[in-house]
């Protein structure tokens, strides 16, 4: 059936930077895009939506997010926005009550931010046993790299004094020896030794998250989902996806950034069937996803140098032994496949260039597109590896809504220069794509796109912007998010643009984005949503 979507203003994305009024679609593609009489005679007595004079742009694209993670947390103890140890305890004492958990049963919780509490010291195990001892309790941090459990926890996933310290990672000890409860980088370790949840339950939280999702114009995510949950089971993660599918319920295109963190890991992955690079136009195993340090606002990130605000720390890597590194990404190399490396500290993209200048050394036929992603803390030199090497980057401009107000302190005004350098990037040629890391923010992409393009926070702070000489243009920042996102997971020929014979997966705008004030780019809604033709959300 055809169908024709008329009277908008239609931004095709193309080098000719069309502006059509109306878009004809046929199945799941654009058929051609014209004026209103141009398609409605092309369609004849097909399916006709009046846009109402709207912005139509090609659906959103996240290139990196956690759509399971995203799910998950909607089913637990939701901690973001906890402002003391008090609402921090409250919180998940009124969960277990409400909730009426019986004794025994774990407890969840997720989002807690201690640089926002007066006392900012880290929740340990005694905090945690007072709000409950007959329950495991573990409490992951906003930033996903460290946590903290009671008593009834460690005792449940076996960390004691007698437990050597993992290779990667780490748990915190006491004076005499006994864990705090504070672990870094070792939800692998936990999420190991937890109830996994069943294909059925996997399939809810997918789709609560496809819904949301769509809401904010969002038809592809690239995703790292096969750390999310308890038990890491990749199998049932794929199967519920493609279940999703079969069923007509899948209401997003997904790209797996398969978290393969080690060749055990990797060896499993494929002795199950699965390689990187296989699936369809609704779901395939993208990329394989590495973590390489934590998050600056733990002060985990991997620095050259000590943190400005915490001497004596540099963070950690992950991979301790850097060949660890050196042979996943070669391996991906050498099938044709890509590595997206998270890195946050300097010391860690310089790792991560170290790995892919080494794979290029032993595959030199080969063209991958491995990425760094975050790239926050660097300096010119990385910068200028990364554009000799074609690594692209997956930045997430909301990310200064928190960091604009640490950022500095943790790594001092020399290092800052050189930090969350988009404009930077961009002009050395290094490609670009716009992502958010949900949960970790919002995956809202109008908000997203306005952190681009003024460097400022939700609050509009400051009113100069934040380094503003290293904002993005409004162009650049919707290509990112559109055009670029599509070409970090291969599939540019399909996607991120509305010529004829891409998919038909767009967006429309309550307001007009390319004439809105930029500080208002954020209060932008979104009136529909549109995935291969079909309209997955409209606004009310």
């Amino acid at each position: 059936m055809k169908k024709a979507f008329i009277n908008g203003k239609c931004h095709i994305l193309n080098e000719e930077r069309t502006i059509a009024s109306a878009i004809a679609v046929e199945d799941d593609k654009v058929l051609a895009y014209g004026t209103d009489e141009e398609i409605l005679a092309l369609v004849g007595d097909g399916e006709v939506t009046d846009l109402g004079g709207k912005t139509l742009l090609p659906g959103f694209n996240d290139s990196h997010m956690h759509l399971l993670n995203y799910g998950y947390y909607k089913t637990i103890v939701d901690l973001e926005g906890c402002r003391s140890h008090d609402e921090f305890k409250k919180r998940i004492k009124d969960f277990i009550e409400e909730k009426k958990v019986p004794a025994g049963h774990w407890i969840e919780a997720v989002g807690w931010n201690q640089d926002n509490w007066d006392d900012t010291t880290i929740p340990d195990r005694f905090e945690l046993d007072e709000i409950s001892t007959e329950h495991p309790i573990y409490a992951l941090r906003i930033c996903g790299h460290v946590c903290c459990l009671n008593t009834k926890a460690l005792e449940a996933v076996g960390i004691n004094k007698d437990l050597p310290q993992p290779k990667d990672g780490y748990y915190e000890v006491d004076e005499k020896g006994d864990p705090t409860g504070i672990v870094s980088e070792m939800m692998t370790f936990i999420y190991n030794r937890m109830q996994e949840a069943e294909v059925s339950d996997i399939k809810e939280m997918l789709k609560r998250a496809c819904a949301d999702a769509n809401q904010v114009g969002l038809t592809s995510v690239q995703t790292d989902d096969f750390d999310a949950l308890p038990g890491r089971n990749i199998t049932k993660i794929i199967k519920a996806y493609r279940e999703l599918i079969e069923e007509g319920q899948l209401n997003l295109r997904v790209a797996e950034q398969c978290a393969l963190t080690d060749m055990e890991r990797y060896d499993e992955f494929e002795s199950l069937g699965f390689r990187i690079g296989e699936g369809d136009k609704f779901f395939k195993l993208g990329s394989l996803k590495l973590y390489l340090d934590g998050s600056l606002g733990a002060r985990t990130a991997w620095m050259l140098d000590d943190y400005s605000d915490d001497p004596g720390n540099k963070g950690f890597g992950v991979y301790s032994d850097k060949n660890d590194l050196f042979r996943l990404v070669e391996r991906v190399t050498a099938g044709g496949g890509e590595a997206l490396m998270h890195c946050i500290g300097d010391a860690a993209t310089q790792q991560g260039i170290e790995a892919i200048e080494y794979a290029a050394s032993k595959h030199p036929d080969k063209q991958p597109r491995h990425g760094i992603v975050h790239a926050q803390i660097l300096n010119r030199d990385l910068c200028e590896r990364m554009a000799k090497e074609k690594i692209m980057a997956y930045i997430q401009p909301i990310f200064i809504e928190y960091d604009l107000h640490m950022a500095e302190d943790r790594v001092g005004p020399e290092r800052i220069k050189t930090s969350y350098n988009w404009r930077d990037m961009k002009d050395m040629g290094i490609m670009l794509s716009m992502g958010t890391d949900c949960p970790v923010e919002s995956f809202n992409p109008l908000a997203n796109i306005y952190s681009a393009v003024t460097r400022k926070d939700l609050d509009g702070l400051p009113e100069e912007g934040w380094y503003k000489e290293q904002a993005l243009t409004l162009d650049e920042a919707i290509e990112g998010y559109t055009k670029v996102s599509a070409y970090m997971s291969r599939d540019e020929s399909v996607k991120g643009t509305l010529e004829k014979g891409m998919l038909a997966d767009m967006v429309v705008l309550n307001e007009d984005i390319y004439s809105a004030e930029p500080d208002k780019i954020k209060d932008i809604t979104v009136a529909m949503t549109i995935v291969g033709g079909d309209i997955k959300y409209q606004c009310e």
